[in-house]
């Protein structure tokens, strides 16, 4: 009951960063198993190149989340190289999820941006 609780929360967070940004497309996922497709500015064509540039901003350790820096380590797959997997441990907190959806967001802010 907690993973299928938890992974509901992470995927409506999912959701609300699709509805923000254009580059997000498809998003799914079943308990803690979730992905997050990157796209072209369309929303459906992939995107490999702009999920490479995030992978290296992720890496980059500069993102402010109150007060304290963090960096985003973002594991990649699907067909087309365009797909962030995310597969936390099954003790994710609400805290740790809430952290994870704002470090995408901002790192999704920066890839828009570029």
């Amino acid at each position: 009951a907690r993973v299928t609780a938890r992974g509901t929360r992470f995927l409506d967070g999912l959701e609300l960063l699709k509805s923000r940004h254009a580059i997000v497309g498809d998003v799914d996922g079943l308990g803690l198993a979730l992905r997050m497709e990157i796209c072209g500015p369309d929303g459906f064509t992939p995107d490999k190149a702009t999920l490479d540039w995030m992978v290296d901003e992720g890496m980059k350790g500069d993102m402010m989340v109150d007060g304290h820096s963090y960096g985003l380590v973002l594991d990649v797959g699907g067909y087309h190289k365009n797909v962030i997997t995310l597969a936390p441990s099954l003790m994710i907190s609400e805290k740790e999820i809430d952290l994870a959806l704002e470090l995408l967001d901002q790192l999704l802010v920066r890839a828009e941006r570029r």
